[in-house]
């Protein structure tokens, strides 16, 4: 039998808007580890300020708040990290590089009536330098572990702020702590690389082994009563990477998995409850989920859930506690999002048949607020178990009243402004201060009454601070479905997705390089061409035909660093490669392909059709011509374009553009009728050329990305528009759109930021569809936005996770070719380090059966030049043809009859005869009269066997019964 996780299905969505916190204002602070914590009344957010900050709003306050945001005004310099007392919901302690911990009670500034909160009810002031990271113990009261830059780890009793214990760690400062499940001992990395299990109390490093090697700090968490952890961190080549251990043996992990090259550290979160673990890096969009349940293994499965997309790249996330899930909906998680102006909910559900009743095997008893020690009992030795608590509304009414928050009837009540919500315009949930204390009772049952009689306790919850005038008013008709905002958007495309092919498929077993300065991948309708190691500059060209495993790789050899190349579509056995000794070569592959390697030496392609000398430094960029035959356009590192013919052989070089560009060439991209050229450049601007001209083929330019590694652009079909990916002055990857008729403005139509990585983004466009797909290097995902005329013109679709960093991905350019009967409108191959493996985008669509004309328009003939070369260099412009990609057995969707109607079922009525039988008449009539006195009914009842038996022998009609 086939065992899987009862969790496999967990699907995670962002919420409505409606459910959003916005108008936040996240800290930008890039010492800070924690942005965002959670628990079942508040949300707090390390706020942007002058010194160090925390934000603090209601958990049910979302939506649009009215008045100030209640601020803890908490140290001189920036908030490292943060967290709320798992004891006392309404205590927050915090870490600051002024080396102090403090820590605040919020309810007594909301009794007050106060807006914000300066005066700590306690300092821990015992490290000499910034403290890097603390940790509530998860079963003993007021004990906290902290750890600092100056290489000590601290042990507190903030029932008093006394310091208990303090270890030097002389190696090196520990940047990452978590308690296990009894809280008796702590796993820590550090910045000598090493992971270290340490006897909390006696500060003994009880096992010490290497891990994360790479040279940004890593994250730890344990995983629940397991006797697992994992780490968080990057490789000695510079690559995210998870590990997970066994506290028990350190020398070596149990699995890793490579993430990405992104350079955002990663914040792992875990529910020990679900066995669910939950990732994502400063600056990442999406949010991954891991499965590491021990339900049928030993160790964690370890095994990638669906992730959650988005495009809004991310602060921090934090995760809810249980007891504020709504359990009744089959809530299994609830994370939150922090980015620079919102908190984003995103909810992880599990479809049920029935949800009426409690999924008790879906939710298990959970850690409840109450400890199991003491901090003197703990600090004396003793070890207890978290005390649990079920999640069955019906077993345990989960307290979300105003617990000691609730004021005294004979308290004066202060009146505040902040925290009021202007989310709903139903008046009869407005407190009114001028009701009487009986109005205000009688409305407050009437609220506990109707929430009662819900199956969420999340919805059944109350605000701490509703007993005040100043409370939030929330609407508690807002049901937690979902990312469907209040007017969707209508696009065909809405629900594109990706999918890889069979494994089958993929081409395997290779060594590829990826330190090419431009292309690692490039397809034509034949032939996938990626960059190999080895020396000489070996590009091995590969049938599309010769799937699976390749045991002898074809290869051309440049000889010498191989930097750009092309693979004709015009004539596909044409192969364009330029190298660091500044030469263009181009090759012809023979009828059948390279002939491959054998055992004993290698035959390395090596006959040129033609070889270019032009540009004075190494080649930096190759492209063929999209719609003249034989044209090659090259980009080196003496910044200077050339046009080339190939039909002239070695005095081909026809055009070239010098004292243009300042700085390298990023890329080069050629308009849908061939008679433009756009450029990007490290110089930060971008240019047209319109290169047959007599004025130095320059046509415009403008400033674009301003960061240093430069963009990419591509021409966006026949809109005349321009689309442009790079980087920010803070280094964040964005887009820009832009109008090519209008580049002198110097203002994009749209612009907005992708995220913080630091792979370069490769642009490709479907004209046929308006999507543009987003591939970064080093990513492990590809991004679809669609582009239209609506405002604001580009819009975020979805995206496609494959789980592994791509080396490059190159875009499958014949249409034609396209599996119309499965609705695919795109193709791509994507290179790892191994393998080459193709993607499909799909539109689900109901009748595939017909052809689906409203998303397959007529296509650019794309492997049929539309001139020579000798047209094209006299001037000659000529749009491309276009051919219908319709198959011959298949009819329009637009043609199509309509579907069938589902017939209706009729239930045929029967005729049935109540009419009762003969022994039930008897019957009843003889049950009647032996309820009667029997001593006054002796004559009725013989005179009616009497009657009965004359009936018996026929003598009553059968009409006598109607």
């Amino acid at each position: 039998m086939f065992k899987v996780s009862k969790y496999r299905h967990t699907v995670g969505k962002i919420d409505k808007r409606e459910l959003w916190y916005p108008d936040v204002n996240t800290t930008g602070n890039s010492s800070a580890s924690t942005f965002i914590k959670a628990n079942s009344k508040w949300v707090a957010l390390n706020w942007q300020s002058n010194t160090g900050t925390i934000g603090l709003i209601p958990l049910k306050s979302f939506g649009k708040r009215k008045g100030e945001t209640f601020l803890i005004h908490a140290h001189s310099s920036g908030v490292i990290d943060f967290e709320f007392n798992p004891f006392n919901e309404h205590q927050l302690v915090t870490a600051s590089d002024d080396s102090t911990i403090k820590v605040w009670n919020i309810d007594e500034a909301i009794r007050s009536g106060a807006t914000s909160l300066s005066s700590a009810s306690i300092v821990c002031s015992g490290h000499s330098k910034s403290v890097e990271c603390i940790a509530f113990n998860p079963v003993a009261n007021n004990i906290l572990a902290s750890c600092s830059a100056d290489k000590t780890l601290k042990i507190w009793d903030l029932s008093n702020g006394e310091e208990k214990y303090s270890w030097n760690f002389e190696q090196g400062s520990l940047t990452s702590l978590s308690w296990n499940y009894d809280g008796s001992l702590l796993v820590a990395t550090g910045k000598d690389l090493k992971n270290r299990i340490i006897d909390a109390r006696t500060g003994e490093s009880i096992q010490v082994g290497d891990g994360n090697q790479g040279v940004k700090a890593s994250r730890v968490v344990w995983l629940g009563n397991l006797n697992h952890f994992l780490t968080a961190g990057f490789s000695k080549m510079r690559e995210r990477q998870l590990v997970l251990w066994s506290s028990q043996d350190l020398s070596k992990p149990i699995k890793s998995i490579t993430l990405d090259s992104s350079t955002g550290i990663i914040s792992p979160i875990y529910d020990q409850d679900a066995q669910l673990l939950f990732i994502s890096g400063s600056g990442d969009s999406s949010v991954r989920v891991f499965d590491m349940n021990t339900q049928f293994t030993k160790d964690p499965a370890f095994t990638e859930l669906s992730p959650v997309p988005s495009d809004t790249p991310s602060k921090g996330i934090c995760a809810l506690p249980k007891r504020a899930l709504d359990v009744m909906e089959v809530e299994i998680d609830r994370i939150f999002k922090a980015t620079p102006n919102n908190i984003i909910p995103i909810t992880f559900n599990m479809s049920r048949k029935s949800k009426s009743t409690f999924a008790d095997d879906l939710f298990p008893n959970t850690a409840s607020t109450k400890p199991s020690l003491s901090s003197i009992d703990w600090l004396s030795g003793e070890n207890k178990q978290p005390i649990l608590v079920s999640l069955n509304p019906s077993d345990n009414q989960i307290n979300n009243d105003l617990d000691d928050l609730q004021l005294n009837d004979n308290e004066p009540v202060k009146k505040s402004t902040f925290f009021i919500d202007d989310n709903t315009n139903d008046n009869s949930n407005v407190v009114e201060q001028s009701k009487s204390e009986p109005e205000q009772q009688q409305q407050e049952e009437k609220k506990i009454s109707s929430s009662s009689s819900s199956s969420s306790p999340t919805n059944s919850s109350s605000n701490v601070i509703n007993s005040t005038p100043s409370s939030p008013i929330v609407n508690d008709n807002i049901q937690r479905t979902g990312i469907v905002p209040k007017v969707v958007r209508s696009s065909k495309y809405r629900h594109i997705s990706g999918s890889a092919h069979q494994k089958s498929q993929f081409y395997t077993n290779l060594k590829i390089n990826g330190s090419t300065s431009n292309t690692c991948i490039a397809v034509n309708s034949e032939y996938v061409a990626v960059p190999m190691v080895g020396i000489g500059g070996p590009l091995a060209v590969i049938p599309l035909a010769d799937k699976g495993r390749q045991i002898q790789v074809p290869c051309i050899e440049i000889g010498s660093q191989l930097c750009d190349y092309d693979l004709s579509q015009h004539n596909t056995s044409l192969v364009a490669t330029g190298s660091e000794d500044s030469h263009v070569k181009v090759f012809k592959i023979p009828t059948g392909g390279i002939p491959k390697t054998t055992a004993n030496k290698s035959n390395n392609y090596t006959t040129t059709e033609a070889d270019f000398v032009g540009h004075n430094r190494k080649v930096i960029s190759v492209n063929f011509h999209p719609t003249a035959e034989n044209v090659l356009i090259t980009s080196g590192g003496d910044m200077v374009v050339k046009l080339w013919d190939l039909n002239e052989g070695g005095a081909g070089e026809k055009l070239s553009f010098a004292n243009v560009h300042t700085d390298m060439i990023t890329s080069v991209d050629v308009n849908w009728t061939g008679d433009k050229i756009l450029t990007s450049s490290k110089d930060k601007k971008m240019r047209i050329f319109d290169p047959r001209t007599n004025k130095g083929g320059l046509a415009s330019e403008t400033v674009t990305h301003s960061g240093s590694k430069g963009g990419k652009a591509v021409w966006l079909g026949q809109t005349g528009n321009i689309f442009s990916v790079g980087f920010n002055k803070s280094s964040e990857r964005e887009y820009q759109l832009w109008d090519s008729r209008n580049l002198q403005s110097g203002t994009p139509l749209a612009s907005d930021k992708l995220d913080h990585l630091s792979g370069v983004i490769t642009p490709f466009y479907d004209e046929d569809s308006g999507v543009i797909y987003l591939a970064g290097k080093g990513d492990s995902s590809i991004r679809m936005f669609e582009i239209n005329d609506q405002e604001p013109y580009v819009h975020y679709l979805t995206q496609f996770s494959a789980g592994t960093p791509q080396v490059g991905v190159a875009k499958f350019a014949k249409k034609t070719s396209m599996d119309v009967k499965k609705c695919e409108i795109a193709r791509f191959y994507r290179s790892t380090d191994s393998t080459i493996e193709p993607l499909s985008m799909t539109v689900p669509r109901n009748r595939q059966e017909f052809f689906q004309d409203d998303i397959y328009p007529d296509t650019r003939q794309t492997c049929t030049p539309v001139m020579t070369s000798e047209e094209w260099f006299d001037g000659c412009i000529r749009e491309p043809e276009f051919v219908s990609m319709k198959p011959s057995d298949m009819i329009n969707l637009s043609d199509a009859p309509p579907p069938p109607k589902k017939e209706d079922k009729f239930v045929v009525s029967q005729e049935v005869d109540n009419t009762p039988s003969r022994d039930q008449v008897t019957n009843s009539l003889l049950s009647r009269v032996s309820n009667q006195n029997a001593s006054s009914n002796w004559e009725q009842i013989e005179k009616l066997k009497h009657n009965f038996t004359d009936y018996d022998n026929g003598d009553i009609s059968d009409s006598e019964w109607d």
